[in-house]
C-alpha cells in the first residue's frame, strides 16, 4: 500500500506542474495578443479605435515579420469600417484591403475578404455617385435662382 504522505506529495507536484503549464500558456497568449495585429479583436470601445489604428500602422511600418505586417493591413481595414468606429473611413479601409490582397495570394479566396471588398467598392461607387448628384443639385439650384431673378426682372 502507498504511503499517504507520498501520495500527497505526488498530487502536489502534479497540481504544481498543471498550474505552471496553464500559467505559461496564458502568458504566451497574452503576449501574442498584445504584440500582434490580432489585438484588434479585443473588444474596443469607440474612443480606443484611433489608438489601435495608430498601433497597427506602427506594426505595418516596423514589425520584423512580413506575415504580421500583412495581417495588420487586414485588421486595419476592419477597424476603419467597424460599426463602432466613430471615425469610419471606407476609402482607407478599401485601400488597406487592396494592399492586403496584393500581398497575400490566398486572401481573395476568403469569402469574408471578397464580401468586404465588394461592399467597399459599392460604397466607393455610391459615394462618387452621391458627389455627382450633389453637384448637379447645386447647379440646378443656381439655375433656379437665376431663372427666378430673370422672372422677377420682367415684371
Amino acid at each position: 500500500m502507498v504511503n499517504r504522505a507520498f501520495l500527497k506529495k505526488v498530487i502536489k507536484v502534479f497540481l504544481f506542474c498543471v498550474l505552471m503549464l496553464t500559467t505559461a500558456g496564458c502568458t504566451q497568449i497574452l503576449q501574442r495578443i498584445k504584440g500582434t495585429p490580432e489585438a484588434f479583436t479585443l473588444d474596443l470601445k469607440p474612443d480606443e479605435y484611433s489608438m489601435e489604428i495608430m498601433r497597427l500602422n506602427d506594426v505595418i511600418k516596423s514589425h520584423p515579420r512580413q506575415s504580421e505586417r500583412i495581417k495588420a493591413r487586414y485588421h486595419l481595414s476592419s477597424l476603419y469600417l467597424s460599426y463602432k468606429n466613430p471615425k469610419k473611413d471606407y476609402k482607407k479601409a478599401l485601400e488597406q484591403l487592396n494592399i492586403y490582397i496584393s500581398l497575400d495570394s490566398k486572401a481573395i479566396k476568403q469569402n469574408d475578404v471578397r464580401n468586404c471588398l465588394s461592399l467597399l467598392r459599392e460604397i466607393e461607387r455610391l459615394d462618387s455617385e452621391n458627389m455627382e448628384l450633389n453637384q448637379t443639385i447645386e447647379k440646378l439650384q443656381t439655375l433656379d435662382f437665376q431663372v427666378e431673378q430673370k422672372r422677377k426682372s420682367y415684371r
